[in-house]
């Protein structure tokens, strides 16, 4: 549902579908968005109120795995 004040949220959700595609790729762009699509409805199917978080959560282990933002370096003492 659309109305004046949901630009933003909206806007999330794209920049979300574009990352998780690949920037520069109008292909990788659908598949984020439908990649995206599906996490919110696998979500909101365990809870409705939890279909935003999970999106948000294929967002965030997308940047994990992707770009390396939580690289954990385990050091064994010898």
């Amino acid at each position: 549902m659309f109305d004046p004040v949901s630009g933003p949220t909206q806007l999330i959700f794209a920049f979300e579908a574009v990352v998780i595609g690949g920037m520069g790729s109008l292909w990788g762009t659908l598949l984020g968005g439908v990649a995206l699509g599906v996490a919110q409805t696998l979500g909101a199917q365990i809870h409705p109120q939890f279909s935003v978080m999970a999106g948000h959560l294929l967002f965030l282990v997308v940047l994990i795995a992707r770009y390396g933002g939580g690289r954990i370096v385990l050091r064994v003492a010898r």
